[in-house]
């Protein structure tokens, strides 16, 4: 898959092997680390190991070769990479998915770049998988990130899905459903 999936304000290009470990240390080591997990806003959610990120993000995340279970891309603007966006299993029940986004410094933080980035993979996975329900699911302590999923589309939800995969003690579900 070498496809680039084009935005307003972003390119999504899929992720390979090589960015695996980038796309970690902007997760676990950039100055937006501490408002998404690890003391001491979020004891609850410990900062991952490489191991336990390795677990959690399997190859077949950079390798297209089971893009039905999951897939990462690479959120990049004027070719400079920014963050990544990635979305898991593919239920083939109800065509729903669950997503993850993350951005590797706060200089990319406030300019649309994750709502952005958000319903453009909404739009190529509806398109291309049939997806139809998208689900994310933050700490309410996260309102920036809540705020750029609502302008995603996305809203709360008291529906909690059965393969729902929380990091945290306090998450909200947000949903967004296609036409």
């Amino acid at each position: 898959m070498t496809e680039r999936i084009i935005g307003k304000k972003v390119t999504l290009r899929p992720a390979t092997l090589a960015d695996r470990r980038p796309i970690f240390d902007w997760l676990t080591n950039s100055d937006l680390t501490k408002f998404m997990m690890g003391p001491p806003i979020y004891p609850d959610s410990p900062v991952p190991t490489w191991e336990e990120f390795v677990n959690d993000y399997k190859e077949y995340f950079f390798d297209s070769t089971k893009p039905h279970l999951g897939r990462c891309f690479v959120i990049e603007v004027n070719d400079e990479p920014i963050g990544q966006i990635n979305h898991d299993k593919i239920s083939s029940a109800d065509g729903s998915t669950e997503l993850d986004i993350w951005l590797k410094s706060s200089k990319y933080i406030n300019k649309g770049y994750g709502t952005d980035a958000i319903i453009t993979l909404n739009n190529y996975l509806a398109d291309k998988y049939r997806c139809k329900k998208f689900i994310i699911s933050p700490s309410k302590r996260n309102h920036a990130a809540i705020r750029a999923y609502e302008k995603a589309g996305f809203i709360k939800t008291d529906e909690v899905p059965d393969r729902l995969l929380s990091d945290y003690n306090d998450n909200i579900i947000l949903t967004k459903i296609m036409p």
